[in-house]
């Protein structure tokens, strides 16, 4: 009866931790002046990990960059071109994926 009084403890802990400690860490993003200019103009307002953890069309993609701009990032015509090409070529949709109706905001 103990033993599983002690497991229920500790699933109950474990779950409460999240298992962080035991996730493996993503690969890093692969540089690239898209790279520059998410870290010094998209982290203000989101993580990398929240960005990157997004698979998206082209079209997806350049829109949710539009939107960005639109709601006040700091980003030229040309930086948004930028960032919306890493963003498409590093984190496609899957192959088959419908488009996107809405950018999220992520």
């Amino acid at each position: 009866m103990t033993w599983k009084i002690a497991t229920a403890t500790t699933i109950a802990a474990l779950s409460l931790l999240g298992l962080h400690g035991l996730e493996a860490a993503p690969p890093a993003p692969p540089p690239g002046p898209g790279l520059s200019l998410i870290n010094e103009r998209c982290v203000s307002c989101h993580t990398t990990d929240t960005i990157f953890a997004q698979r998206k069309s082209p079209a997806d993609w350049t829109a949710t960059v539009q939107l960005m701009a639109d709601r006040g990032a700091d980003v030229s015509s040309d930086e948004m071109a930028t960032v919306a090409d890493y963003l498409s070529k590093n984190f496609p949709a899957p192959a088959g994926a419908a488009p996107a109706g809405k950018p999220s905001p992520g």
